[in-house]
């Protein structure tokens, strides 16, 4: 459930029996509450002239004067202050008395009146009150004076805690949200930070051109596939393409068509290959394939593909390809090195036959 369906006496737990248990912290008992009641009359009396004198005393302090603002609040404050002298004297302190205690403690507290202020108006309020009582009973009886002074300051000090209560309460209702906010962000900049992070490695891990994997990558997957064929008894297969041309091209028609080209490439391949084998961008216009648990006829019939498709798409730049292939099988195993020589062995003797030509390594 949340605050605003709670009242504050149940917010800050307080019942008629901690009510009980405070009067009796600070002494006070019935004899005080019926000395506070039979001044109510002298009180209902005088109560301007205490009023007047409370905001005489605190208004010449600045930080006093500019949190009241203005001739209109402070009416509406004198107002407030007559309604709360009176009430201190009604004689009956229960769970409504609290209740507007705890109130006045949470405007006081949104209006940004500081603690030290409001104890020191009390105080101030306090040695009016009492100076009235000495000054209109003291002379008659003692006895009665001096309780009732000490009933003013037992009632205000009860008032005082209930009105910490609340400022306690606000604090530490402000400390939880800011928790929460912080929990919350910590927790957006979390995912923003592994956001990032995989971007990063995404785009540590891929060629940002062709958006293939880069050349380091590209030995990282080949050594992890080995290994794994080797444990399963498995056949790998590389397949290395070169552009033949292309430097040619580069020279005649400029770097950006040359990019152009080497992105249509990169497409040519992703859209040759029977699933998701590897494709690398290895330097610059060469390309590696791996062909997890394939064998050289696997490999020949992804090549044939690469051709057919070249040769269709790329038809207007002039270039051709030079395609090698090597193997690694439980018979012949290769380290990820070894494969790759393999196969630009065998990727030089189709270069040697010309156009689009492909060599399978012995």
């Amino acid at each position: 459930m949340g605050t605003a369906n709670q009242s504050l006496l149940k917010q800050l737990r307080i019942s008629s029996r901690e009510i009980q248990r405070r009067k009796e912290f600070f002494g006070f008992t019935s004899v005080n509450s019926q000395a506070l009641k039979t001044f109510h009359g002298d009180i209902s009396e005088r109560v301007q002239e205490v009023v007047d004198r409370f905001y005489e005393h605190i208004l010449p302090f600045t930080e006093i004067d500019r949190l009241i603002g203005d001739a209109e609040t402070l009416k509406k404050l004198r107002n407030h202050q007559r309604m709360y002298i009176l009430s201190l004297f009604q004689g009956v302190y229960d769970e409504e008395y609290v209740h507007t205690r705890l109130r006045i403690g949470v405007v006081h507290k949104r209006i940004g009146v500081e603690p030290k202020y409001y104890v020191s108006a009390v105080q101030n309020l306090g040695e009016i009150l009492k100076n009235l009582v000495i000054s209109l009973h003291e002379k008659n009886n003692r006895d009665e004076c001096f309780i009732l002074t000490s009933s003013i300051d037992k009632i205000l000090l009860f008032d005082l805690s209930l009105i910490f209560d609340t400022y306690i309460h606000s604090l530490m209702d402000e400390v939880r949200r800011s928790r929460e906010e912080l929990e919350k962000y910590t927790e957006s900049l979390e995912h923003v930070i592994n956001e990032r992070t995989e971007l990063l490695k995404q785009q540590a891990r891929v060629d940002g051109l062709t958006g293939l994997i880069n050349q380091s990558h590209f030995y990282e997957d080949l050594r992890k596939e080995l290994s794994r064929s080797q444990r399963r008894g498995h056949t790998t297969s590389l397949i290395y393409c070169d552009l033949d041309g292309f430097k040619a091209l580069n020279d005649t028609h400029g770097h950006r068509m040359g990019d152009e080209l080497l992105k249509e490439v990169a497409a040519v391949l992703k859209e040759s290959i029977r699933r998701d084998e590897p494709i690398a961008r290895y330097g610059g216009d060469e390309f590696c394939i791996i062909i997890p648990e394939g064998d050289a006829q696997d490999a020949k019939a992804v090549a044939d593909r690469i051709v057919e498709v070249m040769k269709i798409k790329l038809s207007g730049y002039e270039i051709a390809c030079s395609i090698g292939i090597a193997t690694s099988s439980p018979n012949h195993l290769l380290d990820s090195g070894a494969l790759v020589k393999a196969a630009d062995n065998a990727m030089y003797l189709a270069k040697q036959k010309a156009g689009f030509a492909i060599s399978i390594a012995k």
